[in-house]
């Protein structure tokens, strides 16, 4: 199939995979792609792209359905969907993690049952559906627009169009993940540097540089709250670097400038090689003692930052990450969200399960109460529960999150992008290297090259 965005969102191609005759062949090769590339992924359902079941789509009574759900993170509502057990839907769901379009595609290769619905990370999308996995839901969305237009309309119309390929919604990123920059007050202020935002992160390695000369024995100046591949896709956006398809080209100006900064923060220790890892938060730890002055994390996470010890306004503050604007930057989500599966045998009440996720107090449990990505529900963005919980989650930053129109580029192959970016980041910011930028990125272009597209 010729998997193609609509204007405003990433755009992928692929070669058409859904005949039926191909489909044993495509799992195959998948598994030994996802396998090879360690791919970190969410859950999917099984089967082939041509044998969807439609006939609920316009509607039904929902009379002793059960729908198989799989969740990618701990994010179940506290009543487990007891609320549609009153329509007649039973939900199973179970939390699966990561790594599991994997075991899906070795499930559905044999020949085992699968979920109806599952929760993914967006850019695995077009891996799903060239695996002949994924069943289109635009009948079903249809109807709920009929049925509830009210819970429909506070959804974005912008989720439906990045879940949009060729004309079908085949994906719902009811979430995402999006980072601010996060910076402790008094140690600018101390330093005498100048505070967030910043126009590029030269600017912001200045400042964390004056922190340095004033603190010399804090055991880093800048850190990121996690050690995915995100963060790579974040700064090479944020620089502006060009792609090819999904695969960054590291050795053009952008790309070299980018990987310039990551060697200039390792050589003169403003980045510490185990935040950079960052298996145990060392990087939010650091920060909630007062021992950071820089961290870029997930505005999903910012919670864990409100301390009576440790007061927003007072203490720290929040800023939107540098985006280099004049050599192309731009501000990047992370979404993640649901899709339904090819041989699903309830769709219409599998899209009851995506509507009662929807509801604004589920999603506001989930996001404010369980920690998921930032939910993509208008009245909890525009609610005064954020404003009185979150109020690092400023205006600016919400007006930022709205108006996405980038993300990680959904692709085959974007996980194995990522497993390069991950080596790449991890030898320049934690083991260091003695080549030159352009060294570099003469070295890693290839690798990129090579995981097709």
């Amino acid at each position: 199939m010729n998997l193609s965005r609509p204007s405003g969102a990433a755009h992928v191609r692929n070669e058409p995979t859904d005949k039926e005759d191909n489909v044993k062949a495509r799992r195959k090769r998948m598994i030994a792609l996802v396998a090879a590339a360690l791919l970190v992924v969410a859950a999917c359902d099984g089967g082939e792209a041509g044998d969807t079941t439609t006939s609920a789509a316009a509607g039904g009574e929902g009379d002793g359905a059960e729908i198989v759900a799989w969740f990618n993170g701990e994010t179940v509502p506290a009543d487990e969907f007891g609320a549609l057990e009153a329509e007649g839907v039973t939900v199973a769901f179970d939390i699966r993690g990561d790594a599991v379009l994997t075991d899906m595609l070795r499930m559905a290769d044999a020949g085992e049952p699968l979920p109806d619905l599952v929760e993914i990370d967006s850019h695995l999308t077009p891996a799903f559906m060239e695996a002949g996995l994924l069943a289109p839901m635009t009948e079903q969305i249809a109807t709920w627009e009929e049925e509830d237009p009210e819970l429909y309309a506070t959804v974005p119309a912008s989720v439906w169009e990045d879940g949009t390929y060729d004309g079908e919604i085949y994906h719902f990123p009811n979430k995402s993940l999006v980072d601010a920059l996060f910076y402790n007050v008094a140690m600018l202020e101390e330093a005498g540097a100048t505070p967030p935002p910043y126009d590029t992160y030269w600017d912001m390695l200045d400042a964390a540089r004056a922190v340095q000369a004033a603190n010399p024995d804090l055991p880093a100046y800048f850190a990121t709250g996690g050690a995915s591949h995100d963060r790579m896709f974040r700064w090479l956006y944020s620089f502006g670097v060009p792609f090819e398809e999904n695969r960054p080209q590291v050795d053009t100006e952008q790309g070299i400038e980018m990987i310039d900064w990551l060697q200039t923060m390792y050589e003169e220790g403003i980045t510490d090689p185990e935040f950079m890892i960052n298996q145990a938060d060392e990087g939010k730890g650091a920060f909630v003692a007062g021992e950071l002055p820089f961290i870029e994390e997930g505005l999903n996470g910012g919670g864990g930052f409100m301390l009576d010890d440790f007061a927003y306004g007072e203490d720290w503050l929040t800023a939107p990450y540098p985006i280099h604007v004049d050599s192309g930057g731009t501000h990047i989500g992370v979404p993640r969200g649901w899709s339904m599966a090819a041989d699903a045998a309830n769709p219409y009440e599998a899209s009851l399960v995506l509507r009662y996720l929807s509801d604004p107090e589920i999603a506001a449990e989930r996001y404010f109460d369980l920690e998921s990505g930032v939910v993509q529900s208008i009245p909890v963005l525009e609610g005064e529960q954020m404003a009185e919980e979150q109020p690092f989650f400023t205006e600016e930053l919400l007006g930022i999150f709205t108006s996405l129109e980038e993300q990680i580029p959904p692709a085959t192959n974007t996980n194995a992008v990522g497993e390069v970016l991950v080596n790449m980041v991890e030898e320049l910011t934690v083991t260091g290297t003695d080549e030159t930028p352009e060294e570099v990125a003469a070295r890693y272009q290839p690798l990129f090259d090579e995981t097709g597209s």
